[in-house]
This record gives structure tokens, C-alpha cells and sequence, in this order.
């Protein structure tokens, strides 16, 4: 139940952030299934991977790996100079990647 809770107001937060300028640049999400995400009228678009993280992102990793690892509620990618603020990782040195954690994990 409470997981579910952290779903809903994850699934949310995608669902309008999906309608922004930077709702293309949502390349993961793990916020449920998408019988889920169709109750809450949210459909991602077909690049998006949901509930497996994307083997390029950790590509060390073996698929069981990539599985069973802790995961952000979505992650996006903007170029460089795109938006400021927090962001979590460079990658090829002309992108961000930022993640999304809608709840208090213990």
C-alpha cells in the first residue's frame, strides 16, 4: 500500500512533466504497471523504459543485475544548458541526467 501510494504520486509527477518541453526526455520510469498507469490516464511513450533500468546506463551490469538493483521513480535526460539547477550525472559531457524520487525511502 504504501509503495502504491509512492506510484500514484510518482505517476503524477511524470504525467505532467510529460507535457512539458522536456516530456521527451523522460527515458525511464519505474512507477507501476502499466495497467496502473492506464487507470491514471498516463501513457509513456514507446522509448520509455519502465521498471528495468536501461543497459546503457549501467552497462557492467547483467540483465538479473539491472533487475534486481534499487531504481529512481524516472530518470530524464536534457542537453548541457538546457535547464540549471541539481542535476546528477554528465554523460558524454554534453548531457545531464536527472532522477526523480517521489517518496521517503528507509
Amino acid at each position: 500500500m504504501v509503495t502504491e501510494r509512492y506510484n500514484i504520486a510518482s505517476r503524477l509527477i511524470i504525467k505532467t512533466l510529460s507535457k512539458g518541453d522536456s516530456g521527451g526526455n523522460i527515458i525511464f520510469t519505474d512507477i507501476g504497471s502499466a495497467t496502473r498507469m492506464a487507470q491514471q490516464s498516463l501513457v509513456l511513450l514507446a522509448h520509455v523504459a519502465n521498471r528495468t533500468s536501461p543497459q546503457w546506463l549501467l552497462p557492467n551490469l547483467s540483465a538479473d543485475e539491472l533487475r534486481s538493483i534499487s531504481r529512481p521513480d524516472a530518470i530524464c535526460i536534457l542537453p548541457i544548458g538546457t535547464k540549471n539547477g541539481r542535476h546528477d550525472l554528465m554523460i558524454k559531457e554534453t548531457h545531464w541526467l536527472y532522477t526523480l524520487r517521489a517518496g521517503m525511502y528507509t
